[in-house]
C-alpha cells in the first residue's frame, strides 16, 4: 500500500519541534511532503534540516507567496505523485496538528477501514490532482479522538 502525506506549514519556525515530527514520521509506511506555503521567517530552514537529517521519503515544495490551504494541498499532492503516481490515498494536516498527534500510522488504518465514508478533497481539474486526498481533521471531526490517540 502506498499512501501520502502532506503537512502544511506557514510561519511555524517558533511551533517546530523536530523530535515530534521524527517521532511522528513513519518514514517507512508512507512519503511525506512538507508544504512551506509562503513563510517569511525560518520554518523553509528548519524544514530541510528534518528532510536532510531523515533523508529519504520527504519532499519540501516551497510555495513563496502564500496562497491559501486548498493551492498549498494541491502543491503537495502534485509532489508527491511526481514522485510515484500510484497512491491508495493522500492525507493533508496543518502543521498546528502535529502537537495532538502520537502516530498518523493509526489515521491510515482508519482511512483503509472507513474510506468509502469520507468525503475527498473536492477538485474541478480534469487530471483530478485532489483524488483520494482527505483530511485528517475529518477524521477527528467524524469519529471519537480517542479512537485515534490523540493527545488531550
Amino acid at each position: 500500500m502506498n499512501s501520502g502525506v502532506i503537512i502544511i506549514f506557514l510561519n511555524n519556525e517558533k511551533e517546530i519541534d523536530n523530535n515530534e515530527i521524527e517521532k511522528l514520521l513513519d518514514l517507512d509506511a508512507y512519503n511525506v511532503c512538507f508544504v512551506n506555503n509562503g513563510s517569511t521567517d525560518n520554518t523553509l530552514h528548519l524544514l530541510q534540516d528534518i528532510k536532510f537529517k531523515l533523508r529519504n521519503k520527504i519532499s519540501i515544495v516551497d510555495i513563496k507567496h502564500e496562497k491559501g490551504l486548498k493551492s498549498a494541498i494541491k502543491a503537495g499532492a502534485r509532489s508527491l505523485r511526481s514522485e510515484s503516481s500510484e497512491y491508495d490515498f493522500i492525507v493533508y494536516l496543518n502543521s498546528n496538528m502535529l502537537d495532538y498527534l502520537e502516530s498518523l500510522n493509526d489515521y491510515f488504518t482508519n482511512i483503509k477501514a472507513n474510506r468509502k465514508e469520507l468525503t475527498p478533497m473536492p477538485s474541478r481539474s480534469q487530471r483530478n490532482v485532489l483524488k483520494d486526498v482527505f483530511s485528517i481533521s475529518e477524521l477527528l471531526k467524524n469519529s471519537n479522538a480517542n479512537e485515534f490517540n490523540v493527545k488531550v
